[in-house]
């Protein structure tokens, strides 16, 4: 390959002898102009990893509560029942599970997010619910709760950390969602959220979760005030991690948006910088197998190049139903839906192959469909 950098070409053999990159590497890849030679370079790392596949999950995502005191300064969903509660939202169990099933069974993942309130984040709220998940959809797998939900979980129930992943595994945990992380790097954690799990106590969750058998993502909250040695180091503390417990399935980038909060002066991110964090990642990453451009944040349009910048997994389609919130709090300009047809047509397009998964990434034929239930499924 010719570079227009010089420099990346010690990189490459770097990459073509299986050798970890450095900090430095990691660096020089978010500073150099060539980003077509940093997009090459990534791109043969995803197709070692991956071949030409590029995957997808049927899912169902369901915001369950806006109700969060932990204050973080990036955050445009939280909100506080006190200060002010016309914002409110909390769902209950049987409405959660109805929201679930409102638009048919046919998926293989159920992907809740909440926040840190007092009067939901409780095992008396969720062990029951999850086990009435795996009873009515024992295909789904449940993707629930951040590492900073289960500390707070932890810390409730006066449980430790191997105890609340025991716990939470035996009702049917398949996988746990890779926020919370934003930048592990503590000063800058301090200064955006400061009341959420330490970086040592996210990574030792994730750790205790894959010791038990529980898989994990990861995710990284760039585009706000961190800087690229942030970037760089969060990523290295990923890497490091997975060397110690394997278990973390997929890596997400995730853009800041800034509507609405009290980071809004830092503007959106560009697409540049969207493409060149996948890229990074790809490279820095060795021993994640997947990385994923999840499309609602940074659009399909940009997902879609960012499969040639690394990325192998578009992440889901929602139920036509579905209602994000985190993000479209804080401006995101994609909509909430799309059909596992525009997927499969859009990285058909970019070249690859589409594949539909589960939350671990085992791998179904497009068109499979789940047995039908034994019983009908009450709706709340």
């Amino acid at each position: 390959m010719t570079y227009a950098d010089p420099a990346l070409a010690d990189i490459e053999r770097k990459l073509e002898s299986n050798v970890p990159l450095s900090f430095e590497d990691g660096l020089l890849l978010y500073r150099t102009r060539d980003i077509h030679a940093v997009g090459r370079m990534a791109k043969r790392a995803k197709e070692r990893k991956s071949g030409k596949n590029v995957y997808y999950v049927l899912n169902r995502y369901i915001n369950s509560t806006n109700v969060c005191f932990a204050g973080c300064t990036f955050c445009s969903f939280a909100a506080d029942e006190f200060k002010e509660p016309q914002r409110v939202f909390r769902m209950t169990a049987d409405r959660v599970f109805a929201k679930a099933v409102e638009t048919g069974t046919n998926f293989n993942q159920i992907h809740i997010v909440g926040g840190h309130d007092p009067r939901q984040l409780s095992l008396d709220y969720w062990l029951p619910l999850m086990r009435r998940f795996k009873e009515a959809l024992p295909h789904a797998q449940l993707s629930l709760f951040t590492a900073a939900e289960i500390e707070y979980m932890a810390k409730r129930h006066r449980m430790s950390f191997p105890d609340i992943v025991r716990t939470l595994k035996e009702a049917g945990l398949d996988n746990v969602n890779g926020g919370a992380a934003e930048i592990l790097g503590e000063e800058t954690r301090a200064k955006i959220c400061p009341n959420k799990v330490n970086s040592a106590n996210w990574l030792a969750i994730h750790e205790e979760l894959h010791r038990q058998g529980v898989a994990s993502n990861a995710t990284m909250l760039y585009g706000h005030i961190e800087t690229l040695e942030d970037r760089v180091d969060h990523l290295i503390r990923l890497r490091e991690s997975q060397d110690r417990s394997p278990g973390f399935n997929a890596f997400i980038p995730l853009a800041f948006h800034p509507d609405g909060n009290e980071l809004s002066y830092c503007g959106w991110t560009t697409g540049l910088d969207d493409l060149r964090t996948f890229a990074v990642a790809r490279l820095m990453l060795h021993n994640f197998d997947h990385i994923k451009a999840y499309w609602m944040i940074q659009g399909l349009k940009v997902c879609q190049v960012a499969l040639h910048f690394g990325a192998d997994d578009m992440d889901g389609t929602h139920g036509s139903t579905d209602q994000e919130m985190i993000y479209h709090s804080a401006g995101t300009r994609s909509g909430q839906y799309v059909d596992d047809r525009e997927f499969r047509r859009l990285i058909t397009e970019a070249g690859y192959v589409p594949v539909r998964r589960n939350s671990t990434y085992e791998t179904f034929a497009w068109d499979w469909t789940p047995p039908q239930p034994e019983r009908e499924l009450v709706q709340a």
